[in-house]
C-alpha cells in the first residue's frame, strides 16, 4: 500500500480555538497498511501567536502549588503559564537523539494511537477572529524503510467574550466625551461632574448587556448585529454613548411587561 495508507486526523475538544484559553490538540494515527508501522516522531509547525505547553513544567508548577493551600486556590488554575513555550516554537514529539531507531510506539493493521499537547494564543485583548493553521509531519518506519506523512489541519479562531466587553465599557467612555466635546467644545472638560459620571456608568452597563447579548446567537435569539472582538464591543459602546440610550433598545428587544 501507499505512504498515504497511514491516516492522520486531529481534533480539539471544542468548536472553536478561544485566544487566550488553553485547549488540546489531539492527534490520532491509523494504521491502514497492510504489516505494523513504528512511529518515530511528530512534530508541528505552531503559528506565531500561539504558544504550546510543557507538559512537564505545568505538572510540577501544580504539584508545587499543593504544599501551600493559599497558593493552591489562587493559582492552581493558571499553573500551565509555568510551561509555555516561546512564541511559534515548533512542537516535536519524539526520539530525536535517537536518529529514530526507537519508536514512539507501534501500530499493527487497523490499530490507532494518540497523541495530545496544550496550546494557547497569548493575545487576546485585540485578537480578531480568523484561522489558525497547523501544518505537521509524521515519520515512521514500515518494511524497514523510513516514511513521512504530511498534513495540515485548521481551526477558527475567535476572542473571548472578556475582550468584546472589555471593548464596549471603553467605547461607552469614549462615545459620550466624543458627544460632549461635539455640542460643547473645550468647556465640556470643566463640566465634568458626578451627572455625566452616573450617565457614562449606566451607558457602559447597557452597553455590556448589548454586547453579551449581540455576541450569544442562539435560535432564539439573532441579534440585528453580531459583535466578535474587542473593536466590535468598541462600536457598540460608543454609538450607545454618542447617539444615547435609545440604540440599546434597537440592538436589545425587550418584551414589554
Amino acid at each position: 500500500m501507499s505512504v498515504s495508507a497511514l491516516n492522520v486526523n486531529v481534533s480539539i475538544a471544542q468548536p472553536f480555538v478561544v485566544a487566550g484559553v488553553p485547549f488540546t490538540l489531539t492527534t490520532t494515527f491509523e494504521n491502514n497498511h497492510e504489516g505494523p508501522i513504528e512511529v518515530l516522531f511528530l512534530s508541528y509547525h505552531v503559528p506565531y501567536d500561539v504558544q504550546w505547553i510543557q507538559e512537564q513544567k505545568y505538572t510540577d508548577r501544580f504539584e508545587g502549588l499543593k504544599s501551600n493551600k493559599l497558593k493552591s486556590i489562587l493559582f492552581s488554575n493558571t499553573s500551565w503559564k509555568a510551561g509555555i513555550s516561546a512564541p511559534g516554537q515548533a512542537m516535536y514529539y519524539g526520539h530525536a537523539d535517537s536518529h529514530y531507531e526507537t519508536s514512539v510506539f507501534d501500530l499493527l493493521p487497523g490499530e490507532s494511537g494518540t497523541y495530545s499537547f496544550s496550546s494557547y494564543v497569548r493575545r487576546w485583548l485585540f485578537a480578531s477572529g480568523g484561522e489558525l493553521v497547523f501544518p505537521g509531519q509524521v515519520k515512521y518506519r514500515y518494511k524497514d524503510e523510513i516514511h513521512y506523512h504530511t498534513f495540515e489541519v485548521r481551526f477558527t479562531l475567535r476572542p473571548p467574550l472578556l475582550a468584546n466587553g472589555i471593548g464596549s465599557i471603553v467605547g461607552s467612555i469614549a462615545g459620550p466625551i466624543a458627544k460632549g466635546l461635539r455640542d460643547q467644545g473645550p468647556t465640556f472638560f470643566s463640566s465634568i461632574g458626578i451627572t455625566f459620571i452616573a450617565g457614562v456608568t449606566l451607558t457602559a452597563i447597557l452597553s455590556l448587556v448589548a454586547v453579551i447579548y449581540s455576541s450569544r446567537k442562539t435560535g432564539e435569539a439573532q441579534p440585528i448585529i453580531t459583535v466578535e472582538d474587542f473593536w466590535g464591543g468598541f462600536l457598540v459602546g460608543f454609538l450607545i454613548g454618542f447617539t444615547g440610550n435609545e440604540l440599546f433598545g434597537k440592538l436589545v428587544p425587550i418584551p414589554n411587561s
